[in-house]
C-alpha cells in the first residue's frame, strides 16, 4: 500500500498568511490588511516570500533583535514597515562592524555591509607589486593591485579612448564622444578596461562587443543616442540573438537562456538533465516543466479563479495561462496589427510568425527536417507527429498531456474535458460548465466579445446595433465564438456595421462585405424581426440587372433592354411573391435570357449597328456563332417586334429533353433499395434521394417543405406534396420522423414551422442547387431519377389525381399522360424494364 505524500507546511502553502501572523503579534497596532500589502509591494516574488515565512517561522526573533542572519528580505520589510508605522521592529546590523546599513554581502551564515565585504576582499586579495592589503583593482593579466601601484601609469585613457572610438564613429565630434565614455565609465579604471578590450578586440564596436566587459554594450548605445552610425549592438555569441548579454561563457558574453542552457541539472523530479528554473523546498533543482507543475507555484486566478501556474501578474493579481493576453502590437515580420511577444520592444512579433520562424531540423525519431516542437526525455528534438506523449492518468493512453489536476494527474484532452475540474461555475452567472475564458461560460464570453465588437472598449451597444446584438445571441454560444475570431470574416462585418452612423437596414447590409457573411448575418436578423423579410432571390436579380445592363452600348437598346426585364420579369416575379418565395431556377432562366439579350446588343454594337436596324441577316449570323442558347432571345425579340422597336424576327425554338432522358427501371429501383437500408447516408440524402425517386418532386419543392406539410394521425404519416395529403409507406414516414428531430433543426433557433430541410443560415432552407448536388455526390442523378418517376406515375394515374397528389401544374401532368399513351421509340425500352423489375417495396397491394 502506497504511503499518501506528506503536506506541505503552511510557510511553503501560506507564506503571506504566516509572515502576516508573525508580525501582527508584534506590531499589533498594524492591521494585517496593511501589514499583507506592504509585504506584496515589498516582497514580490512568491519563492522568495516563501523563504522569508520560513526563516521568520523558525526564528520570530529576527524582526526585533538586530540579528543579521536569514535572508535579505527581513531587513528591507523592516524598513518598509516601519515607514508605516512600526515601532518595534529592529533593522538588523552588519555581524562584522554592527552598524545598521544595508547588508548587501555575507559572511558565512550571517550578513555583512558592503564596507566590511570589500575590507575581507582586499585582505584576501595583497597587491602584486608590494603586497600590501589594500586591494584596489586588477591590472590586464587579472591580478590585484593597490591604491598606490595602478595599472598603466602616466597614461591618458581617456584621450585614447575617444580617440579610437572616432576612428569608428566618424560622424561624431570629440565632445559628444567624451560625454559617451563619461556617461558609461565615469572612473578611470572602467575606462581602461574599455580600452584593453579595443585593443584586444579592434571591432568591438561593430559587432564583437560580446568579447568586451559588459559595459561594452552601454557604451555602443550611449553613442547611437548621440548620432553615431556605423556601429552594431553585439549579439549572444551562442545564440546569435541580439538581447541582454547578462553572462560569460568562455571569456564571451551570452544571454541568460544559453547560459542556463549550457549549465543543466539533473531534475529533481523528473530526473531529467535540464536548465534549472527553480528549486523545491529542499532546495533540490526543478526543471521548468516541473516548477510550473509543482502546486506549490501555483496562485488563484485573478480574472478565473482558477488555481494554476501564473504566468503573469497585474495590480488585479495573477493570471493563469488561460486568461493572459499579450499585449497588442504591430508585427516586425507580417505587418499586422496582433497580440505580439516583445510588443514593448522594436521587434514584436505574433505567435504566427514566431512560430514559422523557428528553424527546422531533424527530427531525432523520424528523421525528416521539421519544425521541432516537442523534446524527449534526453532532450532530442521530436517534430509535431512524433512528440513526447505520455500515459494519461485515467484513460492510461499515450496522449499529449492537456491540463494537470491540482492532485497533479496528467490528463489528456478527452479526460480532462470529462474530469469535474474542467466543470466550473461561470464568474458571471454561475453555470457549471467547462468554461471559456476569463471564468466565463460561453455564453456570457460570446456576449462579452459581442459587445466588445458591437460598443468598443467600454462595451456600449449603441441602440441602433441592440437588434443585432439580440439576433446575434439566439446563435449556439460556441458556434458565434468561433465566428468572432478576429480573422473570420464575421468579425470584419461586424466592425464595419458598428462604424456605420444609422440603424441597419437592407440598404446598408447591401452595401458590406464580405458577401457570404452579409447572407448570413441577414438571415439572422430577419429570423429575429430585426428586418423586415424580403425575398433574396429578387433583391439579387435587381442588382444583377443593373450591373448587367449597363454593359449595353447604346443608351436606347438599354432603355428598351430595361423596359423588357422590368415589365415582363419582374413584375411577374414581384407578383409572385404574394403568395410564395421565387426559386433559384426562375432567377436563373431570367438571368440566361438577359445575359444573351445583352449579348446581342454588344454583337450589334461591333458591327456598327444597334436594334432598330437589325436583320435577319444580322440575327443569323450572331446565333450561328455561338452556342445553341444564344437562341434564348427569342422571347425579347418578340416583345421588341410587338412593340416596333425592331423588325419580325425569326428565332428557332429552344431544344428540349422533355422526355428523352431516363434511367432504367432496375436501377431506379436499387437506389431505392440503397437509400432504405444503407445508413451511412445522411438522414438529408435518404430523404430527399426517396422523395425524388419515388414522388418525382424536384428540389425546387423539397426545399420549400416545413413542419406544417405532415400530419400524424397516430398510425400514419401524410404529406401534402399538393392539394390533398399524401400517405406514407413505413420506411420512408421512419426516416421523415427522424428527419424531423435531426440535429441540423436543434443548432435554428425555434420557428414554427421548421423547415424539413434547414440551411445554414438561419430561418432558410437548404439550396435546391446545394441539395441536388448532394444527391448527385451518393450517385443519385436528380432529373433523370425524376423524370423516371413522373413518367412511371403517370402511367399508372389520370393526371388530375397527379395534380392533386404531387403538385404539378394541370398542363404538365396531362403532357405527362400524353406522352405515357404515345410512348417514342426509345420508351418502350424502358416500358419492358418496368414489367421485368421486382415489386416496388413502397407499393401497397
Amino acid at each position: 500500500m502506497t504511503a499518501a505524500p506528506t503536506p506541505a507546511p503552511r510557510c511553503a502553502t501560506e507564506p503571506e498568511k504566516v509572515i502576516v501572523e508573525i508580525v501582527g503579534a508584534v506590531e499589533t497596532h498594524l492591521l494585517p490588511a496593511t501589514i499583507e500589502a506592504v509585504l506584496l509591494a515589498t516582497v514580490k516574488s512568491r519563492p522568495a516570500r516563501r523563504h522569508l515565512a520560513q526563516a521568520l517561522h523558525q526564528c520570530p526573533d529576527l524582526l526585533t533583535s538586530g540579528h543579521p542572519a536569514g535572508p535579505r528580505t527581513i531587513e528591507k520589510l523592516i524598513s518598509a514597515l516601519r515607514g508605516h508605522g512600526a515601532v518595534h521592529l529592529k533593522a538588523p546590523q552588519c555581524a562584522r562592524c554592527g552598524a545598521q546599513r544595508p547588508l548587501e554581502a555575507r559572511m558565512g551564515e550571517l550578513r555583512i555591509c558592503l564596507y566590511c565585504s570589500g575590507r575581507r576582499a582586499a585582505a584576501a586579495k595583497p597587491c602584486v607589486i608590494c603586497g600590501s592589503k589594500g586591494f584596489a583593482v586588477r591590472d590586464r593579466e587579472g591580478k590585484p593591485r593597490c591604491a598606490s601601484h595602478p595599472p598603466d601609469p602616466g597614461r591618458d585613457v581617456l584621450g585614447e579612448l575617444v580617440e579610437r572610438i572616432a576612428q569608428v564613429a566618424t560622424d561624431l565630434p570629440g565632445p559628444a564622444i567624451t560625454d559617451a565614455v563619461v556617461s558609461v565609465a565615469r572612473t578611470r579604471h572602467p575606462q581602461l578596461r574599455l580600452l584593453w578590450a579595443m585593443e584586444d578586440h579592434p571591432g568591438l564596436l561593430t559587432g564583437t562587443g560580446a568579447a568586451g566587459p559588459a559595459s561594452t554594450q552601454r557604451l555602443i548605445q550611449a553613442l547611437q543616442d548621440r548620432g553615431a552610425t556605423g556601429l552594431a549592438l553585439a549579439r549572444c555569441s551562442v545564440c546569435k540573438r541580439s538581447t541582454a548579454l547578462t553572462h560569460v561563457h568562455d571569456g564571451m558574453r551570452c544571454c541568460r537562456t544559453c547560459h542556463s542552457a549550457m549549465r543543466p541539472e539533473t531534475c529533481s523530479r523528473c530526473g531529467r538533465s535540464r536548465p534549472v528554473a527553480g528549486r523545491c523546498l529542499e532546495g533540490k533543482p526543478l526543471c521548468q516543466g516541473c516548477r510550473r507543475a509543482d502546486p506549490l507555484n501555483h496562485d488563484t486566478c485573478s480574472q478565473c479563479g482558477t488555481t494554476a501556474h501564473v504566468i503573469a501578474r497585474t495590480e488585479a493579481g495573477a493570471i493563469c495561462p488561460r486568461c493572459y493576453q499579450l499585449p497588442t502590437a504591430l508585427c516586425t515580420l507580417c505587418g499586422r496589427t496582433r497580440p505580439c511577444l516583445g510588443a514593448r520592444t522594436d521587434h514584436a512579433r505574433c505567435m504566427s510568425c514566431t512560430t514559422q520562424a523557428r528553424p527546422p531540423r531533424q527530427c531525432s525519431r523520424c528523421g525528416d527536417i521539421k519544425r521541432i516542437d516537442y523534446r524527449g526525455p534526453a532532450g532530442e528534438a521530436l517534430c509535431k507527429p512524433c512528440g513526447a506523449p505520455r500515459p494519461c492518468s485515467r484513460c492510461h493512453k499515450l496522449r499529449h498531456i492537456h491540463r494537470r489536476t491540482p492532485q497533479g494527474e496528467r490528463l489528456c484532452t478527452t479526460c480532462w474535458r470529462k474530469h469535474p475540474d474542467a466543470q466550473r461555475p461561470c464568474t458571471n452567472c454561475a453555470t457549471i460548465e467547462r468554461l471559456h475564458h476569463h471564468g466565463l461560460c460561453h455564453r456570457c464570453a460570446a456576449h462579452r466579445r459581442l459587445t466588445t465588437i458591437l460598443g468598443g472598449p467600454d462595451q456600449t451597444v449603441p441602440p441602433a446595433l441592440q437588434p443585432v446584438l439580440h439576433a446575434m445571441l439566439r446563435t449556439p454560444p460556441a458556434t458565434l465564438l468561433r465566428s468572432l475570431l478576429p480573422y473570420r470574416s464575421t468579425h470584419t462585418l461586424l466592425t464595419q456595421l458598428a462604424a456605420l452612423p444609422g440603424p441597419v437596414t437592407h440598404t446598408a447590409l447591401d452595401h458590406l462585405t464580405p458577401a457570404k457573411a452579409v447572407k448570413a448575418l441577414r438571415a439572422q436578423l430577419v429570423a429575429a424581426g430585426a428586418l423586415p423579410d424580403r425575398d433574396e432571390h429578387l433583391a439579387t436579380l435587381e442588382k444583377w440587372l443593373t450591373k448587367t445592363l449597363a454593359r449595353v452600348p447604346s443608351p436606347h437598346d438599354r432603355l428598351i433592354l430595361r423596359s423588357y426585364a422590368t415589365f415582363t420579369h419582374l413584375r411577374r416575379l414581384r407578383r409572385l411573391t404574394h403568395n410564395k418565395k421565387i426559386t433559384y431556377g426562375q432567377i436563373t432562366g431570367v438571368k440566361h435570357e438577359i445575359a444573351n439579350s445583352v449579348r446581342l446588343t454588344e454583337w450589334l454594337h461591333q458591327h456598327h449597328t444597334t436594334l432598330a436596324h437589325c436583320t435577319q441577316d444580322h440575327l443569323d449570323a450572331w446565333l450561328a456563332e455561338g452556342p445553341a442558347h444564344r437562341n434564348l432571345v427569342r422571347a425579347f425579340l418578340k416583345y421588341t417586334a410587338r412593340r416596333h422597336h425592331t423588325a419580325p424576327l425569326h428565332t428557332p425554338l429552344p431544344p428540349t429533353d422533355f422526355t428523352l432522358n431516363f434511367i432504367a427501371q432496375d436501377r431506379r429501383w436499387a437506389m431505392v433499395q440503397r437509400l432504405i437500408h444503407d445508413e451511412t447516408l445522411h438522414i438529408v440524402d435518404r430523404t430527399a434521394g426517396l422523395l425524388t425517386l419515388l414522388y418525382a418532386q424536384p428540389a425546387s419543392r423539397l426545399t420549400q417543405l416545413t413542419t406544417n406539410h405532415l400530419t400524424h394521425n397516430g398510425h400514419t404519416t401524410h404529406l401534402t406534396l399538393g392539394t390533398t395529403p399524401t400517405t406514407l409507406p413505413p420506411p420512408l414516414d421512419h426516416l421523415i420522423h427522424q428527419l424531423t428531430h435531426h440535429k441540423g433543426h436543434a443548432a435554428t433557433p425555434h420557428t414554427d414551422p421548421q423547415w424539413l430541410f434547414p440551411g445554414g443560415h438561419t430561418g432558410h432552407p437548404l439550396s435546391p442547387t446545394h441539395l441536388n448536388h448532394r444527391l448527385k455526390t451518393i450517385g443519385i442523378p436528380p432529373k433523370l431519377s425524376r423524370h423516371t418517376a413522373l413518367i412511371d406515375i403517370a402511367s399508372q394515374l389520370p393526371a388530375p389525381l397527379i395534380t392533386h397528389l404531387l403538385g404539378y401544374h394541370p398542363h404538365t401532368a396531362a403532357l405527362w399522360q400524353h406522352h405515357t399513351t404515345h410512348p417514342n421509340p426509345t420508351y418502350a425500352t424502358h416500358l419492358h424494364h418496368r414489367h421485368t423489375t421486382p415489386t416496388n417495396p413502397f407499393r401497397t397491394p
